[in-house]
């Protein structure tokens, strides 16, 4: 297994998203980013994003999404970060957004945004305490088909994770 980030207690592994869907658990957490226990279709995710397994204590215990060059040059956006059901509650998918965000700042873009439904209560506090603000409206970017209802959300990060 390659290693795309280690940081924080986890670490990102590349994957596909056929391999994601193939694990329901991680599917269903996928969902939760939509709205909690939804069981409709996901919205489509760009066919440039990257995906990785998140790993804690050598599990697997979620997945993310990331997209690099979006919404803007030399920005990136995280699509998800998701934890299955049964693994939550141990701040893993705090410590996968660090450090995705970490690797990605290393990696050169400017800042990291992510992107959460408006249908999800959850996440929209998950972002607010992991330190991010939504985006101001004239700073929005334009959301792609199935994602017009989201918030946008970003932060200067500190030095520490740069």
């Amino acid at each position: 297994m390659s290693t795309w980030i280690r940081a924080f207690g986890v670490s990102l592994s590349p994957t596909t998203f056929a391999e994601i869907e193939a694990d329901p658990s991680l599917m269903h957490a996928v969902a939760d980013g939509v709205a909690h226990n939804f069981d409709g279709t996901v919205p489509p995710f760009p066919e440039r994003a990257q995906w990785f397994l998140v790993h804690e204590r050598g599990e697997v215990v979620g997945c993310a999404g990331v997209q690099r060059e979006h919404p803007r040059p030399g920005e990136a956006t995280l699509l998800t970060v998701a934890i299955a059901p049964e693994r939550r509650g141990r701040a893993a998918g705090t410590k996968a957004l660090l450090a995705a965000e970490r690797k990605l700042l290393r990696d050169g873009a400017s800042r990291m945004l992510t992107r959460v439904s408006r249908t999800n209560g959850h996440g929209l506090y998950f972002m607010l305490r992991c330190g991010y603000v939504p985006v101001p409206v004239e700073e929005r970017p334009c959301d792609e088909p199935g994602w017009e209802d989201t918030t946008w959300f970003a932060r200067v990060p500190p030095a520490v994770l740069r």
